[in-house]
């Protein structure tokens, strides 16, 4: 099923909130207003913000500005990360496209990325609510820290399992969890609910990660926007290697070490996903995603049934095995 059909439900939620997002990204600057409009011509899924517009729809929020607020405060954020990603990670290719820096440099990209930065912040305001302000400063911290926790281990190929999940979950699972925050604050709903959709968010969002592992040496070029074993030429550590490189004879661990390290080419590349697949990382990342996976949509059970929930739970199963 495509995410199209899966959101259906809330289309109407889904349209008011673009209208509210491109809102927030006027200027009356020309190169703002052209770096911006060739950002959003070429963005993603939207799935954060949907999360938002859910989780809120879950908690029995009534139509109104608060959940679009949210729901932009989230893309805002998630976007200016993305443009500064580009730039930390030197990467010219974003989805498919030119990505910002590729086109307008770097210092025109880091200021486009603190231009999203302070709408964000502006829509936060709109919202007047200080559980806002603390889910939204305390992800942006995590997703800092979760940044320089992957350039401090780059090159660990010792690291521990729970280091890598502090790391994406840092990095990646943080902003989905606070999407679901921010959906059922919009909706004031209690503590309780907040907690439960903060922790199904962190889940989805790990699994998210993990999948995103297994894509880049599983996926195809043209689909997921990005060479296959791009992670593996970049030296990133990733759990199906992770795994892998415990599980192998200390010679063949050896020998993967040091290609990566040099710097894999092609050849390298290939050699390298037939040593993770020998070696069960697939197989064993592709099960803890599942583990997530069955876990984030547990505590959808507090629930009672709605369209909603069934919305949300398709779109677990969408994120979490996606092809691209």
């Amino acid at each position: 099923m495509r995410l199209k059909e899966i959101i259906a439900p809330i289309k109407d939620d889904v349209n008011a909130f673009e209208k509210v997002f491109k809102d927030h990204l006027k200027s009356d600057i020309f190169l703002v207003d052209k770096v911006i409009s060739y950002l959003v011509a070429h963005r993603g899924k939207r799935l954060r913000p949907i999360m938002v517009l859910l989780s809120s729809r879950l908690n029995g929020s009534e139509p109104d500005a608060r959940r679009l607020h949210a729901a932009a405060i989230i893309e805002l954020l998630h976007t200016a990360t993305l443009v500064h990603d580009d730039v930390v990670d030197d990467s010219y290719q974003r989805r498919g496209f030119p990505s910002i820096n590729a086109i307008w440099k770097n210092k025109i990209s880091v200021l486009t990325g603190d231009y999203l930065f302070s709408k964000s912040l502006l829509s936060m305001l709109k919202m007047q609510d200080f559980k806002v302000f603390d889910v939204i400063s305390r992800t942006a911290e995590r997703m800092s820290q979760g940044e320089l926790l992957q350039m401090e281990r780059s090159s660990d190929y010792n690291m521990e399992e729970q280091v890598y999940f502090r790391m994406i979950g840092d990095k990646t699972a943080s902003l989905i969890s606070a999407a679901c925050q921010l959906g059922v604050i919009s909706a004031s709903a209690n503590e309780k609910e907040i907690a439960m959709m903060a922790k199904f968010g962190e889940d989805i969002g790990l699994a998210f990660q993990i999948r995103d592992d297994l894509l880049d040496l599983l996926g195809t070029e043209k689909k997921i926007g990005k060479p296959i074993g791009n992670d593996l030429r970049e030296n990133k550590i990733t759990l199906p290697l992770l795994h892998a490189l415990r599980n192998a004879e200390k010679s063949e661990r050896r020998q993967i070490i040091k290609m990566m390290k040099k710097g894999a080419e092609k050849k390298d590349v290939l050699f390298i996903v037939d040593f993770i697949k020998k070696n069960d990382g697939i197989q064993y990342a592709t099960e803890k995603a599942a583990t997530l996976t069955a876990e984030a949509s547990a505590s959808l059970d507090y629930y009672p049934d709605s369209k909603y929930k069934q919305v949300l739970l398709k779109l677990v199963d969408f994120i979490t095995s996606r092809e691209h």
